[in-house]
């Protein structure tokens, strides 16, 4: 009897696949760099010269430059929990004067489970962090997670006691969540005291965003 082939699983295949054409684009921006675009096209990408076309050939193309790159790396393709080193080293890298965005946007459009488990562990710690926030609700473009997404927002809507960043902290939940149906100041306002200043705020920006939605619902109808 013939010996059959021992085949990798299909999740392996299609991660070498993924790998191979990673490399491939690699080559071709370190080869190719002034006719790059012909030569994507020539391995079967349909380049559209917009934003989202640039922003996935850069993730695809992107390595870990430094040592610190190499640690988030390793954090999000290992099995590890979150931990407080390697979340200094996620803030850090954010906040550097040369951030590889391309690298640690390719783990947000994968969705990738280890980077969402790294931002709830950092709002569980720093719950007003807007910027921890505004990445979750990137995030959520990728993978589903209202309810996460709304737990910290009424957190750190709750938290804050500085009016101006509760009023932003207020419209970024709204613009977050309002595509999904979800009506962020009227869950806001339902959890907020009669009379207070925030109360007060939100009021003010229901009104607001009724006005603006009966605007837009009219030059629609004319």
């Amino acid at each position: 009897m013939a010996r059959k082939e021992k085949r990798p699983p299909i999740d392996d295949i299609e991660e070498f696949g993924i790998e191979f054409m990673r490399q491939r684009v690699k080559q071709i921006f370190r080869d190719h760099p002034d006719d790059y675009i012909d030569k994507l096209e020539e391995i079967g990408f349909t380049y559209c010269d917009d934003e989202g076309d640039k922003e996935e050939i850069e993730e695809l193309a992107a390595e870990p430059e430094t040592r610190r790159q190499w640690d988030l790396v390793a954090y999000f393709e290992g099995q590890g929990k979150p931990t407080k080193k390697i979340f200094e080293k996620f803030s850090e890298e954010k906040a550097s004067e040369n951030p590889n965005y391309p690298l640690i946007r390719r783990y947000f459009r994968q969705a990738n489970q280890n980077l969402k488990g790294l931002l709830i562990h950092g709002l569980d710690h720093y719950p007003g962090r807007i910027d921890l926030l505004d990445d979750l609700a990137y995030y959520h473009e990728f993978e589903q997670s209202l309810a996460i997404l709304i737990k910290y927002y009424i957190r750190a809507c709750l938290g804050q006691a500085n009016l101006d960043t509760f009023t932003l902290l207020a419209q970024d939940f709204f613009y977050a969540t309002h595509p999904d149906g979800y009506e962020a100041y009227h869950a806001l306002r339902e959890v907020l005291e009669p009379g207070t200043q925030k109360r007060k705020i939100i009021d003010f920006l229901i009104v607001e965003e009724e006005e603006a939605a009966n605007k837009r619902s009219q030059s629609i109808e004319f």
